[in-house]
């Protein structure tokens, strides 16, 4: 898991209404015909049955649609994937896939301008960084005249967002709350609202078989006990306290099982626990997992109480480089990335079960 990435969406609506405007924006994508209907937390979305221009508001949720044989007319980007991707602008399991489609992915302009997202090329998949000019921004939503807009993993969608992102196009989002609902049925969301059931079931069918092999493989998993530390976050620490979501709910998959003490630690919307650092010799269990910026976990090293518990001195330390791509691949789930990540990881937790004594 990690932190809710950075959405402007919410402080941009303010100036939706003028873009939509200017843009020549009404809800009107053009495309006509028969609707399908899925269901969502700010009411049923009526999504054009000859859909095709999709655009993805959150990393996630790009890899749903392309993992349906869909290419979206843009990449949704956070300044943190910017660095984690050298300024590709998109996670290696996106580039692989829409390779595999016969697109290229264009970085996001410098400045962010709607000019350099029209001018993509017919087999390029343009980046849209998701900060700057708050103008900028949406206008670049409504210039793209999306048929349909995927947000099931856009943490700043809110019934004020819904209601003038729907004046654009149709929003397929959420039941409840972005990234909690389970990766499964999102995508088969999605897949029923593009017309594309069976690519969705197919695509679920294979990334769980997938994670399934990975636990085949690793017997050794079975019942060990873990932490997950999360990390220092504006000096604050962190822990997975709950299977739910995210990495929580792949390490169940594979057949760990999260420590007593973590399940006593009050979980927050994120599905992390917060802790005092005074609490740090509460952590002691089979394997830990520590998720860190740069893979540097100094911050852990440099205390007392961390460097004395027998899961640090036998070495059962797995460490996740956040800028590795893993952490969101597994924190932030979907038929692409699950694999991806799973395949990453499983070394170094097996090496770090066979120590465990």
């Amino acid at each position: 898991m990690r932190r809710r990435p950075a959405a402007p969406l919410v402080a941009l609506l303010a100036v939706l209404a003028i873009v939509l405007t200017a843009c020549g924006g009404s809800g009107d994508s053009g495309a006509s015909g028969e609707t399908v209907t899925v269901s969502g937390k700010y009411g049923q979305v009526q999504v054009p049955a000859d859909a095709e221009r999709v655009l993805p508001l959150s990393p996630q949720d790009a890899d749903m649609v392309i993992s349906l044989g869909v290419v979206p007319i843009a990449l949704p980007v956070y300044p943190e994937v910017m660095v984690s991707t050298d300024g590709v602008g998109a996670w290696p399991w996106q580039v692989d896939a829409l390779a595999e489609m016969g697109y290229t992915v264009v970085p996001p302009a410098r400045d962010g301008n709607v000019d350099a997202l029209l001018e993509a090329g017919d087999h390029e998949v343009p980046a849209m960084l998701f900060s700057g000019d708050p103008q900028s921004y949406l206008e670049a939503i409504a210039a793209l005249q999306p048929d349909v807009i995927v947000a099931t993993g856009q943490w700043a969608l809110n019934q004020d967002a819904y209601d003038k992102l729907s004046a654009v196009a149709p929003v397929v989002h959420f039941d409840t709350q972005a990234n909690v609902e389970p990766w499964q049925d999102n995508t088969r969301k999605i897949g029923t609202a593009l017309g594309r059931e069976e690519e969705a079931d197919e695509a679920v069918a294979s990334a769980e078989a997938q994670v399934a092999g990975i636990r085949d493989a690793h017997p050794e998993f079975q019942g060990v006990r873990y932490n997950a530390v999360i990390g220092d976050l504006g000096g604050e620490l962190y822990i997975l306290s709950g299977e739910d979501r995210g990495i929580g709910m792949f390490m169940h998959e594979l057949g760990f099982t999260l420590s007593d003490y973590a399940r006593t630690v009050p979980t927050d919307a994120d599905g992390r626990g917060h802790i005092s650092y005074e609490f740090v010799s509460e952590l002691d269990t089979d394997v830990a997992v520590v998720i860190s910026p740069a893979g540097d976990i100094e911050y852990m090293n440099g205390n007392a109480q961390w460097r004395d518990l027998s899961v640090v001195q036998r070495g059962s330390v797995v460490s996740i480089a956040r800028n590795s791509g893993v952490p969101n691949a597994l924190g932030f789930p979907s038929p692409l990335s699950l694999p991806w990540g799973g395949q990453r990881i499983a070394d170094g937790l097996s090496t770090a079960v066979s120590r465990v004594q």
